[in-house]
């Protein structure tokens, strides 16, 4: 799909998405992959900080006694100068509007930041280009995202896979594959069932039409993006023809485009 992709030639258009169609993209793709919905993983705590922290903790005993103090003489005022009908209603109010603040405060926490808002935030607008052969690429600030083929299922970028392994189901290929998916071939079933390569057990059956990350044997990180011409089921059974439609590659047109 990418193996000659350039962009002077092979776009057509690039328009900026309106709030609607960006929510309806943003649907489409938390509905495919339910792992987008998941929660990002905090950020590491910063060592110097949590020192400063831990200095600040001897004084802080004294800080509150003080305040505190303070408060017990406001309060004593208060009682003597509100002791009517009018101090009694003006405590009510304060109460009122601190059990908004409180509300407002946990309405803030419970938001979570999700792995679909650390690839798209959700106040930046995305870019829809428009390619030959019916081929679709959701962009940020120019940057390719995600991409899409006819109405066929949105794909990851290699980029983004690398960053977020858990987005695809995983097959493996053996070593003697490798060499032809990085020249953009499709992957035929022996080079998914030899020792050396992996496929899911039955029990995590990955169906037909399915988009998949394909790893090669002691590699860490996936080489390709490709779709299941069968179930995987079927690829172990049947063993022969082609199992997996590779899509993009490393070193392909796409992998070394960094902005659109």
């Amino acid at each position: 799909m990418f193996k000659k992709f350039t962009p002077k030639e092979d776009i057509s258009s690039s328009t900026a998405l309106k709030s609607s169609i960006q929510r309806q993209h943003r649907q489409k793709l938390l509905a495919q992959y339910p792992f987008l919905s998941t929660a990002a993983l905090p950020l590491p705590k910063n060592e110097d900080a949590d020192e400063d922290l831990d200095s600040d903790e001897e004084p802080q005993p004294v800080q509150q006694r003080k305040k505190g103090a303070g408060k017990d003489k406001r309060e004593k005022k208060e009682d003597k100068r509100g002791g009517g009908k009018g101090g009694k209603k003006g405590r009510q109010q304060e109460e009122v509007v601190e059990d908004q603040s409180e509300e407002q405060q946990g309405a803030g926490e419970d938001e979570v930041l999700t792995v679909l808002d650390t690839i798209w935030p959700k106040k930046e607008g995305l870019t829809l280009v428009k390619c030959k052969d019916a081929l679709t690429i959701l962009a940020l600030h120019g940057e390719p995202l995600f991409f899409q083929h006819f109405e066929g299922p949105y794909y990851p970028t290699l980029k983004i896979l690398h960053k977020y392994p858990a987005l695809l189901p995983r097959v493996g290929v053996d070593r003697g594959a490798i060499k032809f998916v990085l020249a953009g071939a499709n992957i035929m079933c022996p080079g998914l069932t030899s020792p050396t390569a992996y496929l899911p057990p039955t029990s995590a059956n990955i169906p037909s039409g399915t988009p998949v990350a394909v790893y090669a044997y002691g590699k860490e990180e996936a080489l390709a993006i490709g779709l299941t011409a069968m179930s995987t089921d079927d690829i172990r059974n049947i063993n022969k023809n082609c199992g997996v439609e590779t899509v993009t590659y490393l070193g392909d047109d796409l992998w070394r485009l960094e902005k659109i």
